[in-house]
């Protein structure tokens, strides 16, 4: 039988915005190079109404629970049944499920992908395909457990529910979203879900992770080789032709309705900024992605036109060419970030956190282009030492060379073939 695939998620993988969307869409573009696009299958779960995304895949919509379901999952499995998580529940419905199998056993894939624990417990109990993969994501049992440790020490009230909170029903949004709340209900969904994943990878054949170090807490937790690093499979990104501008610009990435990210930004004005701008007078500092908060967005009025606030943009090339450097002052958050990997590969400089740059296999002493430091208050002497040219071009080449070395397409793609059992298999195309 010729191969055949699957994938099943509540998310689209375009435009590749985010960290999840650039793994979904690697591995939809991945599979359809390598099978064919007539020959992978995109399901997503949405409204009616919603457009097909344009990808090179067949795509099949799937009905979104409503409300009125997702309530009574809630309330009614998740009281009962002590391994159950609340994320799960809300795409907990029957008829998902049933719509699913459905799928599954018509198109008879050899080739399951199912999109975290949320998508994975409607997977067929007897699977037909002969790879039957979960893409994890992060270890949401981690997640939670930073969120939790990092609001315990820090008075800053967060978004619990981040890019999820369009899949809960709106009385719940504002409910959970109050400290009272999101902080006993964290540490119930913390342990159920580190349950469910240690559970889920007996039922798949691959689990993935996106972050090394998750891995090897998954295996030691299970241990099952089953679970392994999956890499996001960026489109091929040439170095940029760069030109750093005077005053220098600095870049901020990622979605700001995301708690890691809006945290990073909003310490960086309290505590950075104003310093910043006393030792390189001038300097900007860009904020691209959607999402600000209005916190974010009063924390950013008092520098005026220094902070730019600018949302989502399609075209990074032009940004990464004029930037001095990227800037990730991520507080908490697990998993790698996928903008991080871009500013690698284009062959920008980058400063960050610990947090910004958990699971990338730096070297402790800048030589990857990456100057790491956890403490704000020392930032400023980062910021100038990034601004010195020569220091700056050093910098540039080693983030570049970092890359392709490390998630270099041909790197990647071969990591693709063995977790999709593709070994050998020539590319449609060819």
């Amino acid at each position: 039988m010729s191969e055949t695939a699957l994938v099943v998620s509540a998310v689209s993988p375009v435009p590749a915005d985010s960290g999840k969307r650039m793994v979904l869409n690697g591995i939809v573009r991945h599979l359809s190079e390598r099978l064919g696009p007539d020959r992978v299958h995109y399901a997503l779960l949405a409204p009616r109404g919603v457009q097909a995304p344009d990808i090179p895949a067949v795509t099949h919509r799937l009905d979104r629970p409503g409300a009125v379901t997702q309530l009574a999952t809630l309330g009614g499995r998740l009281l009962t049944d002590r391994t159950y998580t609340a994320q799960e529940s809300m795409f907990g419905s029957r008829e998902l499920r049933d719509q699913i199998h459905a799928l599954v056993s018509w198109l008879q894939p050899t080739i399951e992908v199912y999109d975290t624990v949320r998508m994975g417990q409607h997977a067929p109990a007897s699977p037909r395909a002969r790879t039957r993969v979960l893409y994890l994501d992060d270890l949401f049992s981690e997640r939670y457990d930073r969120m939790l440790r990092f609001a315990d020490t820090h008075e800053v009230g967060f978004d619990p529910l981040g890019e999820f909170a369009a899949n809960v029903p709106a009385p719940l949004r504002a409910l959970v979203r109050r400290p009272a709340v999101y902080r006993p209900v964290l540490r119930m969904e913390r342990d159920r879900i580190r349950q469910r994943e240690i559970a889920t990878v007996r039922d798949f054949d691959r689990c993935l992770l996106i972050n090394q170090h998750e891995v090897d807490l998954l295996r030691e937790r299970t241990g099952s080789t089953a679970v392994e690093r999956i890499d996001g499979l960026l489109p091929e990104i040439p170095a940029a032709e760069r030109a750093p501008v005077d005053p220098p610009e600095f870049v901020f990435l990622g979605r700001l309705n995301l708690p890691h990210n809006d945290d990073a930004v909003c310490a960086f004005l309290r505590e950075v900024m104003p310093e910043l701008q006393r030792r390189i007078p001038g300097a900007v500092l860009r904020v691209i992605g959607g999402g600000a908060t209005a916190d974010l967005t009063a924390l950013a009025e008092p520098f005026g036109d220094r902070v730019r606030i600018e949302g989502f943009v399609p075209d990074l090339a032009p940004v990464f060419a004029r930037a001095t450097a990227t800037l990730a002052p991520l507080r908490f958050g697990s998993g790698i970030k996928i903008k991080m990997l871009e500013t690698f590969a284009r062959g920008v400089p980058v400063l960050a956190t610990g947090p910004a740059v958990d699971g990338i296999p730096l070297a402790p002493d800048g030589s990857d282009g990456c100057l790491v430091e956890d403490d704000l208050g020392r930032w400023g002497e980062l910021l100038v030492a990034a601004v010195e040219p020569e220091r700056n071009a050093q910098l540039s080449k080693a983030a570049g060379e970092f890359y392709q070395r490390v998630y270099g397409r041909a790197a990647v793609t071969s990591r693709y073939d063995r977790i999709f059992g593709l070994d050998g298999l020539a590319s449609a195309a060819s």
